[in-house]
């Protein structure tokens, strides 16, 4: 069912073997003590023949081992990978690249923003995922053997969902639009500044304007997301459309259209240009 790596010599060799592969299937199981601390308890990976759990608190440091997540040429398949990208650098002060996300895939192709991992199994495939060990102490040792099912169970479904997303995406033509995605938001988990306030321009804005234009935006996004087949909050979510408008008036129209993908741009800048030049320049 799944092999336990809890051995720098194992790991050296499982490592060996998943460079064999163009993709694998990725999860981790982590405590989280705050905002920039977490403890990556366990790494599970699935090459489509076997899993293998690598059990991190046994292994203790890092140890230059797992190369494969940072390889450019092996896709890294997640289900909401934002926390478990913060949990591999904590325990490896590593970036991974070449990222694919089945929920952010999901959105894409118009579904759901944030389906769970076990709703999308279901969805796609009609296989119940058994949850119950979500809230499990993953940095206790021995892990129980219920455990470890529930773990390996969470990159069994994830290279066959993610091949028929990839085809579709591919198909439909958002594949571009998806890596950008993907590129933009693993590089603001790591490398966003905070905005900087000092740059702030004198426009404002009344209550009724500023309902009035995110009234419109949200309509805009609407349009443009159903003709596109793309998650409306996928594309701009509300918050993402009031920030935007703080933005805008901290930095003219122009500066912060720069701060959103450029697929995102691609589809909007010229209407919400429009919608926007009686107010920012």
């Amino acid at each position: 069912m799944f092999h336990l790596i809890s051995s720098e010599k194992d790991l050296e060799s499982l490592d060996k073997v998943l460079f064999r592969y163009p993709y694998v299937a990725v999860d981790t199981e982590f405590r989280r003590t705050g905002k920039d601390k977490i403890e990556l308890a366990l790494i599970q990976v699935n090459n489509s023949e076997e899993t293998f759990i690598i059990d991190c608190v046994s292994l203790g440091k890092y140890r230059n081992n797992c190369k494969f997540l940072f390889s450019k040429d092996i896709i890294k398949i997640f289900h909401s990978f934002k926390e478990d990208l913060e949990a591999i650098f904590f325990w490896t002060q590593s970036h991974l690249e070449n990222i694919f996300d089945t929920q952010l895939a999901n959105a894409f192709l118009g579904g759901s923003y944030s389906v769970g991992y076990q709703d999308l199994v279901y969805e796609k495939l009609d296989v119940l995922v058994d949850k119950r060990e979500t809230r499990s102490n993953w940095i206790k040792r021995p892990l129980r053997d219920s455990q470890l099912i529930y773990a390996a169970s969470d990159v069994q479904f994830l290279i066959e969902i993610f091949l028929a997303q990839k085809k579709d995406l591919e198909k439909s033509g958002k594949i571009d639009w998806f890596k950008e995605e993907i590129d933009f938001v693993s590089k603001k988990i790591f490398f966003n500044e905070a905005e900087n306030d000092s740059s702030r321009g004198d426009q404002k804005l009344s209550k009724i304007e500023e309902r009035s234009i995110l009234k419109d935006f949200s309509k805009l996004v609407l349009i443009v997301a159903n003709k596109q087949g793309i998650n409306p909050t996928m594309l701009f979510s509300k918050k993402g459309q009031k920030d935007f408008l703080k933005k805008c008036l901290f930095y003219g129209f122009n500066s912060a259209s720069e701060t959103i993908p450029k697929w995102k741009r691609h589809l909007l800048s010229d209407d919400l240009h429009l919608m926007f030049k009686d107010y920012f320049k």
